[in-house]
């Protein structure tokens, strides 16, 4: 790579197979590496060399020009008998050349997405970012060593059933949460008693605005009792719907007009069918845990939508050497900023799936409600110099899904019993050391 114009592209169509063959032949051999830089439209392909050279960043249009990619690749590995491919992990951008290079059996790396952006400047001296630099940053981290093996795997039919469910509940899951407000919002101005006295989710209350819209149409209506008892069953006493047709006939809303009688009952219908999705998609899982080796055995005392959720995003905790691996792949290992005499707090990394954070969060959540965790919890949020309690609260939240997730990689590995009263069996919190924080010292 020249250094005028040392980024200027070239198309892979216009790349001659014998002129790279012959310079393969003079500086290819062990620790040449090429990075590519995928895009939607483009990829960003540059060669590095063993000694260290790179050269010109090629352009390859994404799908159309891969098998001229392909072909190139295949040429160097067997010109200098050793070819190493780096790429980020790009979405699904990177699946179709990802998959070819795995089936013409290159090896690929996969390369972070962190490490290439912090090491921007220090390649160059220039703080810039831009395809052809980082595609020749990821080339030479790969040569580097600084990436893992990531050979494409199809992922198998559970699988891919697993994660369409998962995708499922959590795009209507969404989806339900925004109706809800705009349901809780309508309700504000033409019902405010309604929300005191049912949830926004509530089948009940979705049945009355789906049917009525309106509290003077209820009000109005002779069989409103009878359809109340209806929807609600057993969870609906004759004192509770005497005070929703109470409130339907004093309420101080405003009035609803047509058009805010149609947007009501449009709000209610588009709920309950997120809602009627989301359990869908929680049954559908649930069959899936039941009937998986490696979940069955954990399906109550974890859930089954946690259990599929991790399984998907990371994998069988089995196959990981060591429960800080498995922590780590969940974004849950620690970090600390410090310097000199300023000792920062530890945080989680967050760099694994955040939607599998999102279930072990509501997986914690759900344990703190078992006796053998609350005694802990309570002890947790009396330790430490924090002044604020609900920090406090949140930091024993992340230490309890650490722990959660260390205990579960624990039972999996040796297939035993998932056992709460298990998961803090040390001695009691309030007699640990803890770590003395220096305070910073003023200037």
């Amino acid at each position: 790579m020249s250094a005028k114009r040392r980024y200027r592209r070239t198309s892979v169509k216009k790349i001659s197979l014998e002129t790279l063959k012959d310079l393969a032949l003079e500086k290819a051999g062990a620790g040449t590496c090429v990075g590519l830089d995928i895009g939607k439209n483009e990829i960003v392909a540059v060669v590095r060399w063993a000694d260290g050279a790179f050269e010109c960043p090629w352009s390859v249009k994404n799908p159309s020009e891969i098998t001229e990619l392909i072909g190139l690749l295949k040429m160097l590995r067997e010109t200098g008998d050793s070819l190493t491919i780096g790429l980020e992990s790009t979405g699904t951008y990177g699946e179709v050349v990802r998959a070819a290079m795995t089936a013409t059996s290159l090896e690929v790396h996969r390369i972070s997405g962190k490490a290439s952006s912090d090491y921007k400047e220090i390649f160059d001296g220039v703080p810039s970012q831009h395809d052809g630099k980082d595609a020749a940053i990821i080339a030479e981290l790969t040569c580097f060593g600084k990436g893992t093996p990531w050979p494409f795997e199809p992922r198998s039919e559970t699988n891919q059933e697993m994660r369409y469910q998962l995708q499922r509940l959590d795009v209507f899951d969404r989806h339900a949460t925004e109706w809800c407000g705009r349901l809780e919002a309508v309700l504000a101005a033409h019902w405010p008693e309604l929300s005191g006295l049912l949830s926004p989710k509530s089948s009940t209350l979705i049945n009355i605005m789906l049917h009525y819209g309106s509290p003077a149409r209820l009000a109005a209506d002779v069989d409103a009792a009878k359809n109340l008892r209806l929807w609600g069953g057993s969870f609906l006493g004759a004192r509770k719907i005497d005070q929703l047709i109470d409130s339907a006939r004093t309420t101080q809303g405003v009035p609803v007009g047509e058009a805010d009688l149609s947007w009501i009952q449009e709000i209610a219908k588009e709920l309950k069918q997120s809602i009627l999705q989301v359990k869908s998609s929680k049954k559908r899982l649930e069959t899936i845990a039941q009937s998986h080796a490696g979940m069955s055995n954990y399906v109550d005392p974890v859930g089954a939508v946690t259990l599929c959720m991790i399984w998907s995003s990371v994998g069988d905790p089995r196959n990981y050497d060591s429960s800080g691996a498995f922590l780590k792949s969940l974004g849950l290992n620690l970090k600390e900023l410090s310097s000199g005499k300023r000792q920062g707090q530890l945080g989680i990394t967050k760099r694994g799936p955040s939607l599998a954070r999102k279930f072990l969060y509501l997986w914690a959540m759900r344990a703190l409600k078992r006796p053998e965790l609350q005694r802990w919890y309570l002890d947790f949020q009396k330790v430490g110099r924090s002044t604020s309690t609900q920090h406090r609260k949140m930091k024993g939240l992340v230490a309890l899904m650490r722990k959660l997730s260390r205990s579960l990689w624990y039972v999996c590995q040796h297939d035993q019993e998932f056992d709460y009263a298990k998961v803090f069996p040390g001695r009691p919190l309030e007699k640990r050391k803890r770590r003395r924080r220096n305070k910073r010292v003023a200037a």
